[in-house]
């Protein structure tokens, strides 16, 4: 997989794609990218000034109001949006190991989600053909009729950790309902982004409905305080998103945030366990930790505490901790020096607060290089403590008893966020105890993250849905035709 350059465009490397063109930056500056895997430079890109992104938002404003994107009907749309994703099925080979090589996601993660990401736009595709963008409703007057338009110019702001998934998320909305869009991917993982946009043009869709530059906070900021922007899709962190919602809301403009979680498993005291470790297995820590639906607290009835806790351990301490080539591996590295030093912070800081580390909690040796953490998992937790409170976004997991399922509940919904989460026992019980979490999505007896559901958050983990027919939704505005009797 070292090769895994050789296949990609050059022009990828060297520069943004506005207008249906590959374009040099303005600027001389640079973003070196940095491997997780040996913490050295992989390769580097221009980063983007305020000039780029200006072209670009530009460019989108010119495709949507003069380009035949929004006038194609929503069939045309999605057999363009088909053609895409046929380039980037092509292109799997390449696009699996780019997200290895990025941000160290396992290479056997990675073969198993990127065919899911395409199939969201796939979806999307679909839905367009048979989503209802017009209805007819009576009135005393006689009949109006109520259009569902494209906002306009969408700017995707997409985080590092699962560029493409998420992108084809908001991308497959946006194209679906009409829209133009303004790509700025994040700077440790700005690739995804440019090899959709080299699909795109593959595919012949129309100039200007995709654009695509990278940059740091600053291009981010230049793209969402534009007016000629309608629509703001932003995931990423909490603060980076108050930031964003203040702008976009002191404007107007519409708004989309996904910002994180902190999600509880509620173990029933009729739970079996082998049937529910697999899905514990998988979603407690995928990649580290560093997916923002991680099920990171699990809540378990006191009576079952050490037999829960000793069948965990036992299942975390067998993770196979190593480079993420590895097909074996499933913890790999944390994506940066700055995010190792936050994971480890945390690990200390729930055992001064008194929580005790039943297996992990040290940095792990791979080679000598690279910023790999332990899996690690923490019992005795209460409350009060940081690690059973904030996002950690690493291979740290929190094991809380309870009492009575009331509690269980109260401590579920004890957080500033509401992203995921998922309850495990006899189905009608657990569907009962779902309704009264308060959060956006939650799994009964496992998980799933399906492109025909909406996700989003309650609370400070966001505002709106992404995916689903609700994800389209998002894209559009309404308008009342009142017709004349």
């Amino acid at each position: 997989m070292k090769d895994w350059r050789i296949q990609l465009p050059p022009q990828i490397f060297e520069g943004f794609y506005i207008d249906g063109s590959w374009v040099r930056a303005s600027s001389a500056a640079i973003k070196e990218v940095i491997s997780p895997t040996t913490g050295r430079s992989e390769f580097s890109v221009p980063l983007a000034v305020a000039a780029d992104v200006d072209c670009a938002i530009a460019s989108a404003k010119k495709a949507f109001e003069q380009g035949p994107w929004p006038q194609l009907s929503p069939k045309q749309r999605g057999e363009m949006m088909h053609r895409l994703a046929d380039r980037l099925t092509a292109l799997l080979p390449v696009l699996v190991p780019l997200w290895t090589a990025q941000v160290g996601v396992p290479i056997s993660l990675a073969q198993r989600l990127m065919p899911l990401a395409v199939a969201r736009l796939r979806y999307f595709a679909d839905l367009a053909a048979s989503y209802e963008f017009d209805k007819d409703r009576e009135t005393p007057r006689g009949l109006a009729k109520i259009v569902s338009e494209p906002v306009g110019v969408s700017a995707l702001i997409i985080p590092w950790n699962a560029a493409l998934p998420i992108l084809m998320n908001k991308l497959g909305a946006a194209l679906a309902a009409g829209c133009t869009c303004v790509i700025k991917p994040s700077p440790e993982s700005p690739l995804d982004a440019m090899m959709v946009a080299y699909c795109a043009h593959e595919a012949g869709l129309p100039r200007g409905v995709i654009n695509v530059v990278h940059g740091e906070a600053e291009a981010s900021a230049r793209l969402v305080a534009s007016r000629d922007v309608a629509k703001v899709s932003f995931t990423g962190s909490v603060t980076t998103g108050r930031s964003i919602a203040s702008v976009v809301a002191a404007r107007m403009g519409r708004l989309t945030l996904e910002l994180g979680g902190k999600s509880a498993v509620i173990l029933l005291n009729e739970v079996e366990l082998p049937k529910a470790m697999p899905t514990l297995e998988q979603f407690t820590m995928p990649f580290s930790g560093q997916f923002c639906f991680s099920q990171s607290r699990i809540l378990v009835p006191r009576e079952r505490e050490d037999e829960i806790v000793e069948a965990c351990a036992a299942r975390i301490a067998a993770f196979k901790v190593g480079s993420p080539w590895d097909e074996k591996t499933q913890i790999g590295p944390v994506l940066n020096r700055r995010q190792f030093d936050r994971v480890m912070g945390y690990i200390e800081q729930g055992t001064q607060d008194g929580a005790r580390v039943v297996t992990g909690g040290r940095s792990a040796n791979v080679s000598n290089e690279g910023y790999y953490i332990e899996p690690t998992l923490f019992r005795d937790v209460h409350q009060g403590m940081a690690i059973a409170r904030d996002e950690i976004f690493g291979p740290v997991v929190t094991v809380q008893a309870y009492d009575t399922v009331e509690e269980a509940i109260a401590i579920a919904n004890d957080t500033d966020f509401g992203l995921s989460g998922s309850v495990f026992g006899e189905p009608k019980r657990a569907y009962d105890i779902a309704r009264q979490l308060r959060t956006g999505q939650v799994g009964i007896n496992g998980m799933e993250m399906a492109p025909a559901v909406p996700f989003g958050g309650y609370k400070m983990s966001g505002l709106g849905r992404e995916g689903g027919p609700e994800g389209l939704r998002a894209f559009l505005e309404t308008k009342a035709i009142l017709l004349p009797s």
